[in-house]
């Protein structure tokens, strides 16, 4: 009945999604989203100036999205194929027969030389995308994976990546071995020390005065005699 009533327009009316209810697609004559993802890339500098896209990710569940797929996966392939080529590696095989050769050229200005392209659809069935998913639970999956993975840099840092944070090397702390504070709580106590450190404390006790009795080393006056033999008092106590 639409078709009827839209004939003497120039639209395209498309039938998907049945398998979840369906739906009607109504778009003007000779667009899709193979034609939109092209406009997409060459106006990429609109939001990002100065910049080529370096990595594009497409997926997709019905036929409506297989222009798209298409288009996204002969630009990935035109730039391996220029790669291919300054390197001397064999040419790629053909496309599958499922896809539509269009023209593609005119993104060669807006893409990276490393541009990194991943076509999807969702569900395992003929299509120009290169890669599926078997349902719609796998897709969020992997977009949740993306985030996690594009998120995390510099969540955790490496020692160059403080010392990278000061702005000249004079602001760059250094450590010279020096004798160690002392806290005076109930005697001497040294702090925790490097490994320069303990060598310079040792060079310091080096010449520290070894007891010669057991007097000497309790601190008790030398004039009180040697102390008695254990067994000896056991002796005493029983004899």
């Amino acid at each position: 009945h639409l078709a009827n009533v839209l004939r003497n327009f120039a639209v395209d009316i498309l039938h998907a999604g049945l398998e979840e209810g369906g739906y009607v697609e109504v778009r003007p004559a000779g667009v899709n989203k193979g034609v939109l993802a092209i406009h997409t890339i060459q106006n990429f500098h609109s939001i990002a100036p100065n910049k080529q896209v370096d990595f594009v990710l497409v997926l997709g569940d019905d036929h409506c999205d297989e222009p798209m797929l298409s288009v996204v996966r002969q630009i990935g392939r035109r730039v391996k194929t220029a790669k291919r080529g300054k390197t001397g590696l064999d040419p790629l095989p053909d496309l599958p027969s499922t896809i539509t050769l269009v023209d593609v050229s005119s993104c060669d200005d807006h893409i990276s030389p490393d541009l990194e392209v991943f076509t999807c659809t969702v569900g395992k069935k003929p299509s120009a995308a290169a890669n599926y998913l078997h349902e719609v639970s796998e897709v969020e999956e992997l977009l949740s994976s993306l985030v996690k993975v594009s998120t995390r840099n510099h969540k955790f840092f490496s020692s160059a990546d403080l010392v990278s944070d000061f702005s000249s090397p004079a602001e760059i702390p250094t450590f010279t071995s020096k004798p160690p504070e002392k806290l005076d709580i109930g005697g001497f106590m040294g702090r925790s020390l490097s490994m320069p450190d303990m060598g310079f404390a040792a060079r310091q006790q080096k010449d520290a005065e070894v007891s010669r009795n057991l007097n000497q080393y309790l601190g008790l006056d030398n004039n009180l005699g040697p102390l008695p033999d254990d067994e000896e008092e056991d002796d005493a106590f029983f004899f």
